[in-house]
């Protein structure tokens, strides 16, 4: 019995095209391929936003530095200012105001207007919404009565002047007793939710302005933006 001859058949390696063919292959799956997502980093807003405001200015010195934190950031906020400080500093409001934020009517002197006539009150916010036009040539539609005292006489007197959106606060870190700028920074963050208001002051004392670029990065850090 005769024994089979070994198959005498050549192996065929892989040619120079097959083998570059296959590399441009592989190439093409990584270019293609979706960037890979850093699974710790926020996506920006994911949270909703945070409305920070600032009553009682603008202030000499406070009130630069904080523009220039917003500025920094790329972040936005509210000023309700005061007519007696607008009149004094009409260059800081009007800064603010090209800057791209809102600025609000916070009074004339700041009394608290639920101790005034209906008159005496159209008084106090008109002549802060002259010197609001006058240093940023626009009239303001938003107000917050001081102290957040208010009633139907004093909304009434309000709407006598144009003033149709009040806007008070949820979250207050009662900065303007000049705590340590990391208790701000903490009362501001362990308040927030998606649609809080913030309300801070950049009338006197550093802290606040000391405060908010660690307000900023909290926030952003929680994937909150601000407006």
């Amino acid at each position: 019995m005769r024994r089979g001859r070994a198959s005498t058949c050549p192996v065929v390696s892989p040619g120079p095209e097959r083998w570059i063919a296959s590399v441009i292959g592989a190439l093409l799956l990584v270019l293609l391929a979706p960037p890979a997502r850093a699974a710790s980093a926020p996506q920006p807003c994911a949270a909703g936003h945070v409305r920070l405001t600032f009553d009682d200015g603008p202030h000499p010195t406070a009130t630069p530095r904080i523009l220039d934190t917003l500025a920094d950031r790329g972040a936005e906020a509210t000023f309700f200012v005061t007519g007696e400080m607008t009149t004094a500093r009409p260059d800081l409001v009007r800064r603010a105001s090209q800057e791209g934020h809102r600025i609000g009517n916070h009074s004339w002197s700041h009394p608290e207007l639920i101790t005034l006539d209906r008159t005496q009150v159209a008084s106090q916010l008109r002549r802060t919404n002259q010197a609001i036009e006058l240093a940023t040539g626009n009239a303001p539609s938003e107000w917050r009565p001081p102290y957040g005292a208010t009633n139907d006489l004093v909304q009434a007197a309000a709407r006598d002047v144009g003033l149709d959106t009040m806007v008070l606060w949820t979250v207050d870190p009662r900065d303007w007793a000049d705590p340590p700028a990391t208790t701000i920074r903490d009362r501001v963050l362990q308040g927030v939710r998606p649609g809080s208001i913030v309300l801070l002051h950049d009338a006197t004392g550093q802290n606040t302005p000391a405060a908010l670029p660690m307000i900023l990065d909290g926030l952003a850090a929680r994937g909150y933006c601000t407006r």
